[in-house]
C-alpha cells in the first residue's frame, strides 16, 4: 500500500505553481496546499509521477529546470508588464482557472502566445476540470465530455413512483447568491407570470428568496424540493461554454426535474430526457410542458429512467488530477517536447480568439433570452471569455 510520504524517483515531472512576488489583494497559497507527490497519491491519480512545488528555487535554484509552470488566473489577471521569468525550450506553460473570464478577465497582450496548455472547466482544455463526474453502472467515469454516447434506450422504472405521490407544488429555485436573482430577473418575471396562468408558483428559497430553508441549510431545502416539488430551477451565474457548476449534482441526485438555463451544450453533461432546457422553448411552450408533466405522472416518471444507467458526484475544485485515465497529457509531456504556445489567450484588442462569441442553441426570439445572450456575447468580446 502506498504511503503519502512515498517519493518516486523514476521519470518525475516537476511542476511549479508560479506566484507573483507580491500576491494580489491578499490572495496567496494557504498552509494547507499540498506539495510533492502526496496530492496525486491522495487523490488516487493513475499517474503519480508528478511533483508539485511552489518553490521556484527547488531545482538547482533555477525555475527553468521545471517541466511545467502553472499560472493561476488570480495571480495574473491584473498583470500588464512582462513577467520576470525565462522559459526553457521544452517547458510547458499552463493557464489554470476554474472561473469564467467574466469574473477574472485576462486580456493583457503580455499573454499573447504565452501559454502552451489550458487547465480549466472547459472540456476542450488540455487538462479539463469539470465540476462533477458522471459514472456508469460499472462505476467507471463516463463524462462529462465533448462527445457523449448516452444509452439510447433507457430502462424504464417505477421504483420512484411512491416517492413522487406527495408532490403538489410546481417549481422551486434555491438562490445561493442574490446577484443570481438580479441577473435573471427578466426571465424570472416572465416565467412567474406564465406559471400564474396555470395557477402555479415559482417558490424561491434562500437568503434572497421568499422562503427559508428548513434547518437553515441547503440540505433541508433539497429535501423539501424532492418531496414536494415537480421541478427545480438551475440557473448558472454566467453564460460561458461548459460552465455547469456543482449545484447540478444536487439536482440530478434528487427526484425533481431540473429546468436549466445557461450557456453550455447540456447534451455533454445531462442524459437526454432528464431535464428541460429553458432556452429551447418560448415561454408559453415552457409553461405548457410543465403543466402537462404535472398532470401526467406516468410521463413525468420517464424523466428519471436515466438513473438506472448513470449517477453523479461532485468533483472538488481542489483536485489537481485528471481522472480520465491514460489520456492525461502530463504522463509524457517532457518526452515529446513542448507544444508551441497557443495564440489568442490574451489581447482583446487584436486576438481573434477573444472575439469568439457564444451562439445560443435556440432563443426563439424571446426578449429575455436575447437580453441574456446579448449580455454574454458582449462580455466574451470585452473580457476574453475564451479560456
Amino acid at each position: 500500500m502506498l504511503q503519502l510520504g512515498t517519493r518516486f524517483q523514476t521519470d518525475l515531472k516537476y511542476i511549479l505553481i508560479w506566484s507573483p512576488p507580491k500576491p494580489l489583494y491578499g490572495y496567496r497559497r494557504t498552509k494547507k496546499s499540498i506539495t510533492g507527490q502526496k496530492i496525486f497519491i491522495k487523490q488516487k491519480c493513475p499517474h503519480f509521477n508528478c511533483y508539485i512545488s511552489y518553490d521556484e528555487k527547488l531545482l538547482q535554484e533555477d525555475h527553468r529546470n521545471f517541466d511545467a509552470v502553472v499560472f493561476k488566473v488570480k495571480d495574473i489577471q491584473n498583470i500588464v508588464a512582462p513577467i520576470n521569468i525565462t522559459r526553457a525550450p521544452n517547458q510547458i506553460y499552463i493557464f489554470n482557472s476554474l472561473e469564467p473570464a467574466e469574473m477574472y478577465p485576462v486580456c493583457s497582450p503580455v499573454f499573447d502566445n504565452f501559454f502552451n496548455w489550458t487547465w480549466t472547466y472547459k472540456l476542450n482544455s488540455e487538462i479539463p476540470h469539470p465540476f462533477f463526474n458522471i459514472f456508469d453502472v460499472n462505476n467507471e467515469i463516463f463524462g462529462p465530455k465533448i462527445f457523449v454516447n448516452w444509452t439510447k434506450q433507457m430502462d424504464h422504472t417505477e421504483k420512484y413512483k411512491n416517492k413522487m405521490r406527495n408532490k403538489s407544488l410546481a417549481v422551486a429555485w434555491i438562490i445561493t447568491e442574490c446577484r443570481l436573482k438580479a441577473r435573471h430577473q427578466e426571465f424570472i418575471a416572465e416565467f412567474k407570470n406564465e406559471l400564474k396562468g396555470y395557477n402555479y408558483t415559482l417558490d424561491m428559497f434562500g437568503p434572497c428568496g421568499d422562503r427559508k430553508c428548513p434547518k437553515r441549510n441547503k440540505k433541508g431545502c433539497y429535501d423539501v424540493i424532492q418531496q414536494n416539488y415537480f421541478f427545480q430551477m438551475i440557473l448558472e451565474d454566467t453564460f460561458s461554454e461548459d460552465y455547469i457548476t456543482e449545484r447540478m449534482v444536487k439536482a440530478m441526485n434528487s427526484l425533481s426535474i431540473p429546468i436549466v438555463l445557461g450557456g453550455s451544450n447540456y447534451k455533454r453533461f445531462l442524459p437526454p430526457g432528464s431535464y428541460i432546457n429553458a432556452q429551447s422553448f418560448d415561454m408559453k411552450k415552457l409553461g405548457a410542458i410543465i403543466d402537462y408533466l404535472i398532470k401526467n405522472p406516468v410521463t413525468y416518471q420517464y424523466f428519471f429512467d436515466w438513473k438506472n444507467h448513470y449517477y453523479y458526484m461532485a468533483r472538488p475544485r481542489s483536485y489537481m488530477v485528471d481522472n480520465y485515465g491514460s489520456s492525461h497529457p502530463l504522463k509524457s509531456f517532457r518526452i515529446s517536447g513542448a507544444s508551441p504556445p497557443a495564440a489568442g489567450l490574451g489581447g482583446c484588442d487584436r486576438s481573434p480568439g477573444c472575439y469568439q462569441l457564444f451562439t445560443p442553441v435556440n432563443t426563439q426570439n424571446n426578449g429575455w433570452a436575447n437580453l441574456l445572450f446579448g449580455f454574454s456575447a458582449r462580455l466574451e468580446s470585452e473580457n476574453c471569455m475564451y479560456f
